[in-house]
């Protein structure tokens, strides 16, 4: 299996429609359920802006060349040198070991090519999964929290970081 990442481009966003309308993605991300028929073209324009304007860096995770999901360097903060890490992996590509590397590969490019020194991250804490593949990749747990406000209210989160 091999895992490359490469910026998000306009044919991505079929591939984005038809797998962030899985619930399971929803479950555990703040992509909505259902998800709008749409939502895929108008989610590509944005983030190719946000790229443009160099307040977000987003990949499309592609394994053995097929779309497998997405990695997102957001809130880049060029002053602070900090960012987010956000991603979400495809559903029929689950437990392959390809949110770890392509994690990995979005790291390298925050640290080496944006000069990040801090990414920060967040998930729910039931998120197993997510909690392996920032684990793995060497972020460690700030602390817990409870989500305050919206679809994930009243719920446990865990905030991680990495430093360079």
């Amino acid at each position: 299996m091999k895992v490359t990442l490469r910026f998000v481009l306009p044919c991505d966003a079929e591939y984005v429609q038809q797998y962030a309308s899985y619930p399971e993605i929803s479950e555990t991300s703040n992509v909505p359920y259902p998800y709008p028929d749409g939502a895929g073209e108008s989610w590509v324009n944005m983030v190719m802006a946000r790229r443009e304007q160099g307040i977000s860096y987003v990949f499309t995770i592609l394994s053995d060349d097929q779309f497998a999901g997405v990695m997102s360097i957001n809130a880049v903060d060029l002053t602070e040198k900090t960012a987010e890490l956000d991603y979400w992996i495809a559903v029929p590509f689950w437990n392959q070991g390809i949110g770890t590397v392509a994690a990995q590969k979005a790291i390298e490019f925050a640290f080496h090519e944006l000069d990040l020194q801090i990414l920060r991250s967040a998930c729910l804490a039931s998120n197993k999964g997510s909690l392996k593949v920032l684990e793995k990749n060497g972020f460690k747990k700030v602390n817990d929290f409870i989500f305050e406000a919206g679809k994930f209210k009243d719920r446990t989160g865990c905030r991680l970081e990495l430093h360079r």
